[in-house]
This record gives C-alpha cells, structure tokens and sequence, in this order.
C-alpha cells in the first residue's frame, strides 16, 4: 500500500521561499503517488513512459530550487556554501542515475520501493543541510539587524545581508 507523504509543519525552515518549494516538491511525489501507485495502475491508459517523464519533471523542480537556495546562500555569504553546494551536486548525480537505472528497467509503476528511495532522498536533506543553513540564515539575521536599521537600508546599501533576507521573506 503506497503512503503519500505530506508536509508537516515541523520540517518548516521559516524561509518562506524555501518552505514553498519544499512543500511544492513534496506535493509533487504525492501527486506521483496518486497517479502512478500500484493501487492506480489499473486506472491509467496511455503514455508507457509518463512516469519517467514526471520523475524527470521532478528532477528539474528539485534542480530549480537548489538554485534558487544556492542564490539566497551567495546573497548572504553563507559560510557552508561550498559544501552545500556540493551536496546539491552529488544529489542530483544520484538522481540522474536513478532515473537512468529507472528508464533501463522500463519502470511504469511508482512502487515502494521508488517512493522511499524518493522520501528519503528528498527529507534528507530537508532536515539536515537545509536546516543547518537555516540556523546560518537567522544567525545572520540577527547580526545584521544589530548593525543595520532596518527602515532606512535602500537595496544598494552595503548591508547585504538585509537585503538579501528582504528579497527572500
């Protein structure tokens, strides 16, 4: 029987464009659930190759979106850029692999098998990298809101790091 995963207030960042996309993402493999389970199976017709086209579609959702946490951690000069960074990297090899190993065997169905190796994937690093980049991010925060007034700071004045957390609130 699949599970639909679904978002849980206790994995929010309190990066409201990050928390968007990570809601976005997960709503996306619910959708796949819903669509291509063993359960739904029965119901489709058509496309053989639709759920490899949804898992790819995914794929560049979820590229899009380190990105986009790749612009907001250059905007605040985070510390651990490099090395999350590079985790983005060795993620989405390991989804290119995936979806290689998925296409060679013709997958059709979106079985349990898949949907963990997909949760896992996902919250992984949802609720590690991402969360120590959000400690980073209200650290910064903080200090810059100690330096900074923040009514008066006009986007090209050199507090960055304001103006980078206006831009992503």
């Amino acid at each position: 029987m699949s599970r639909l995963l679904t978002w849980r207030d206790e994995w929010s960042l309190h990066i409201p464009v990050l928390d968007g996309d990570h809601q976005a993402l997960i709503e996306h493999l619910a959708s796949l659930c819903r669509r291509f389970c063993p359960e739904a199976s029965g119901q489709r017709s058509g496309d053989a190759n639709a759920l490899l086209d949804a898992l790819e579609a995914l794929g560049e959702q979820m590229r899009e979106h380190f990105r986009r946490e790749e612009a907001l951690m250059q905007a605040i000069d985070y510390a651990g850029m490099a090395e999350h960074c590079s985790e983005h990297a060795l993620l989405m090899a390991e989804y290119t692999t995936l979806l290689r190993e998925w296409r060679g065997a013709g997958l059709a169905v979106f079985n349990t098998e898949t949907q963990e190796t997909l949760r896992h994937w996902l919250l992984a690093h949802i609720l590690v990298a991402d969360r120590e980049f959000a400690t980073a991010y209200f650290q910064l925060s903080e200090e810059a809101r100690g330096f900074y007034d923040d009514a008066w700071i006009p986007d090209e004045a050199p507090g960055g790091v304001i103006n980078a957390i206006r831009r992503y609130r």
